[in-house]
């Protein structure tokens, strides 16, 4: 019990650093001029790494017991490639929200793209469940470089293709590593370490870790829209909402494959690829 207490104190310790270190840093002045030369700040997001990195490295634990690992990389490169793929549906859903006036980030918003990813979900433990052992992942590799080119090189046809567009692809796809590492590999794993993963559903072994990681993702993610320094001062429910299902997603493949490849690659490239064209449009 008291090694239990102990783990889900130095998680929640750690939340609580990142969410007030996220809001800090936003009044800075380094932050700001980020954000408007390149459209994110890359110190930020590496100081969101570094917390629960730090943590790990000063309890002296595994790498590899966090999913930092690239053994059988060119499986995990294969489902994650497959999990993008899938993960269009969601894309779509949010995409869908934004023509129809919604917005992603209301309740109504937030409902209709969990329901896309809950489709999402059944589709990938379909796929999951089928999914055969790779032994060469070259083919992959190139495929992930030129999805994430394609945004790039749509920018440059239409003769819109600025810094802040190149800079999107590169930040939001090291961004969904990084939330992946924080979620999946650093609260996922440990919470597995203490709780175990006694429950085993469509051929993924699971415990709490899994459930209770995708709330703190979704709650995580409600105070994007809470800033009392810029006169924002409400939480996106909707936001959590569909992030908490998103997250439930990227979980399933960190338990299914071990590794944070899978959800890393599932995360970060509809993000780099959405983002970036969505700035070229004018969609975002």
């Amino acid at each position: 019990m008291k090694t239990k207490s102990l783990a889900i104190i130095e998680i929640l310790l750690a939340y609580v650093i990142l969410r007030f270190l996220g809001a800090g840093l936003r009044t800075t002045g380094i932050v700001q001029w980020e954000q408007e030369t390149l459209g994110w700040s890359y110190i930020a997001e590496i100081l969101f790494i570094a917390i629960p990195a730090l943590v790990i490295w000063l309890a002296r634990r595994k790498w590899v017991d966090y999913g930092v690992s690239l053994v059988d990389w060119q499986t995990n490169l294969d489902v994650g490639i497959k999990a993008y793929l899938v993960r269009i549906i969601s894309v779509g859903a949010l995409v869908a929200t934004l023509m129809l006036g919604i917005g992603y980030a209301s309740l109504r918003g937030g409902l209709i793209i969990a329901i896309a990813d809950v489709f999402a979900i059944v589709l990938m433990l379909w796929i999951l469940s089928r999914q055969q052992t790779v032994q060469n992942g070259t083919k992959n590799l190139l495929i992930t470089t030129l999805i994430l080119l394609f945004p790039i090189l749509v920018g440059l046809a239409m003769n819109r293709l600025t810094l802040i567009v190149v800079s999107t692809v590169v930040w939001q796809f090291f961004s969904g590593f990084g939330e992946e590492f924080v979620f999946r590999g650093y609260v996922q794993s440990r919470l597995n370490q203490v709780f175990g993963r006694p429950m085993r559903m469509f051929g993924i072994q699971f415990g709490a870790g899994l459930i209770v990681t995708s709330l703190l993702f979704g709650f995580f993610h409600a105070f994007n829209t809470y800033d009392p320094t810029i006169g924002l001062a409400s939480l996106s429910w909707g936001w959590a909402l569909f992030t908490t299902f998103g997250g439930l997603f990227f979980g399933i493949l960190r338990e299914k494959t071990g590794s944070l490849l899978a959800p890393g690659i599932a995360h970060g490239l509809p993000d780099a690829v959405g983002e970036a064209l969505g700035k070229i449009f004018g969609w975002m």
